[in-house]
């Protein structure tokens, strides 16, 4: 409900989650409170790297106080990094003279549950961009950045940060492995059988490729990179977040749906 007695303009709208339901509880949470019927789907799987020697020499220096940064582009980089630290025993994971760099909110949250600060988050969180453009010049030479991303990261920002002067190290913290939509999944999403799908990232717009979805179906991107991917792929947004969180996604779709609402079945 959006008020005394007027029903959300997402009541009844089904709509698919590309997340498996241990991870889409954000976002179910906020469609069901707007009246929606979320359907998490588990379409892209992160595992550990084939070989983590890397991670754990970078995991070593890191606790070491050899960087002087470290960036994080994601939430799942972050429980990487620390699941992978105390599995060294490294305590702390990030010693107190290291500065410590969120995408976005959701990364910043993550970090500061894990008790660790948050010393630079650009205003416009979400892209590699933003944190690349957010991020101040070296005071010193020679000084040092971590860069723990997934496998399939794009170049963007450790290419930005040796632009500005830093040494840059970009190890693989985990692997983003794509899965194919299931053949029911795919038949629904033909058919018209959820009134949105909301794309969450890059990753799972890719295990969608090549899946038609009926024109009916509102597609929403959680970000500007995302929304990115689905232009490449051939797939227009109707809804783009203007803040890369579950909150903005939801607040986007709903503003979406009141200018296209759907039916409610009795």
């Amino acid at each position: 409900m959006t008020g005394a007695g007027v029903p959300s303009p997402l009541a009844g709208w089904r709509v698919l989650v590309p997340r498996p339901p241990e991870k889409a509880g954000e976002l179910s949470t906020a469609l069901r409170a707007m009246g929606a019927i979320p359907v998490p789907v588990q379409l892209i799987s992160i595992v550990p790297p084939d070989d983590a020697g890397d991670l754990d020499r970078q995991l070593v220096e890191l606790a070491a106080g050899a960087f002087d940064w470290i960036g994080l582009t994601s939430a799942t980089a972050v429980s990487a990094v620390l699941d992978r630290s105390a599995a060294l025993g490294l305590t702390p994971p990030v010693p107190a003279s290291t500065r410590v760099a969120a995408v976005g909110p959701a990364t910043a949250a993550t970090l500061r549950a894990a008790g660790l600060p948050v010393d630079l988050l650009p205003p416009v969180g979400g892209s590699a961009a933003a944190l690349a453009a957010a991020w101040p010049r070296p005071t010193a030479d020679d000084q040092a950045v971590l860069l723990p991303r997934s496998d399939i990261a794009a170049p963007t920002l450790p290419d930005a940060l040796r632009e500005l002067g830093y040494r840059v190290l970009a190890v693989t913290a985990y692997r983003t492995v794509v899965q194919p939509a299931p053949a029911d999944l795919a038949a629904e999403l033909i058919a018209g059988g959820f009134d949105a799908v909301l794309f969450t990232s890059p990753s799972t717009v890719a295990s969608l490729a090549g899946v038609s979805i009926a024109e009916s179906t509102v597609i929403g991107a959680i970000g500007a990179p995302t929304a990115r991917a689905l232009t490449t792929a051939g797939r227009s947004p109707q809804v783009v977040a203007d803040r890369p969180t579950a909150a903005g996604l939801v607040d986007a779709l709903t503003a979406t749906a009141r200018t296209n609402p759907r039916p409610v079945e009795a």
